[in-house]
């Protein structure tokens, strides 16, 4: 098997570069071939790893957070190259949402002793890029970048606290308007309504472990799409809270849809994100690609 292994020098305060190196040392020790790539930027990266994926390497693993497995999907999306995922951000939802283990060990066995399996991307057309995990169109949005802007010693606590910050300001922003129209089974249909929250999800975690999209199946052809209404700063507490059990699509502001593909136009000062990163501003048109990506995971069983 030809392995590519990618890194950070810095990413993950070390633990990316400690985890790849290491990954790199038990492939080749069970006799795979393998190149390594230690990337000292996101552009460096994407352009060895794009060279090694149109190479054919069987597999491209990426030691990092969902940035980094966002690359790799974006890559490998369409292509006979596998994902192979060694968490070490401080979010790591896209590997909480295939069950690969956190700890070293348990990433390490899954690489080695994991399964291929078929999975569906994220596709947002207007970029022509591939994401894994979902779209964060509004407050979600904006908690995603204010987590950017907090110290990363903070870990996966990062996202609760730019929640609460985004909470708070609920008090003085009015809410937000948006025009969504969806096609499911070849049906469309549009609506303006005002949302808290509109997300596209094809796996069930984002924000360091919140199970905004608890059912969401990545190999189903379909995005669950998550919209939560206007809420007051106490009741978004009690969302919050629901939300890390996955206990909140019971309350009567959350709404989940099954769609094919959504398109999301609403306020131009709301960045969209995917994975953790930086998209583009509204309006986004998002699309599950089914069946579009092999990543190395642990049997669904």
């Amino acid at each position: 098997m030809r392995y590519a292994v990618a890194h950070g020098r810095r990413s993950g305060r070390g633990r990316a570069a400690a985890l790849g190196a290491r990954a790199v040392t038990e492939l080749r020790s069970a006799g795979h071939d393998v190149v390594e790539i230690e990337a000292g930027s996101l552009d460096e990266a994407r352009t060895r790893c794009a060279a090694q994926v149109a190479g054919g390497v069987d597999v491209l693993v990426v030691a990092g957070g969902d940035g980094a497995v966002s690359l790799a999907t974006d890559l490998c999306a369409g292509t006979g190259t596998a994902v192979g995922i060694l968490p070490a951000g401080s979010g790591n939802d896209n590997a909480r949402s295939l069950r690969i283990p956190h700890d070293p060990d348990g990433a390490l066995r899954t690489l080695l002793g994991g399964q291929r399996r078929t999975v569906d991307t994220v596709h947002v057309a207007e970029l022509d890029r591939h994401l894994l995990g979902s779209v964060n169109t509004g407050l979600d949005a904006r908690i995603a970048h204010r987590a950017t802007l907090l110290p990363r010693r903070l870990g996966a606590a990062v996202y609760t606290v730019a929640a609460l910050v985004e909470i708070a300001r609920l008090r003085w922003t009015p809410p937000l308007r948006y025009r969504l129209t969806t096609s499911t089974s070849g049906t469309t249909s549009t609506e303006e309504l005002d949302a808290l929250v509109v997300v596209p999800a094809n796996m069930p975690y984002l924000g360091g472990g919140l199970q905004l999209a608890p059912d969401a199946d990545p190999a189903d052809g379909l995005l669950d799409l998550v919209v939560v209404r206007p809420l007051s700063p106490a009741r978004a507490l009690v969302l919050l809270r629901a939300v890390r059990e996955g206990r909140h699509t019971s309350m009567p502001e959350v709404e989940v849809r099954r769609v094919n593909e959504v398109t999301v136009e609403g306020p131009s000062d709301v960045l969209a994100h995917g994975d953790g990163e930086p998209l583009a501003p509204l309006p986004l048109t998002v699309r599950a690609a089914a069946s579009h990506l092999q990543v190395i995971a642990p049997p669904l069983t």
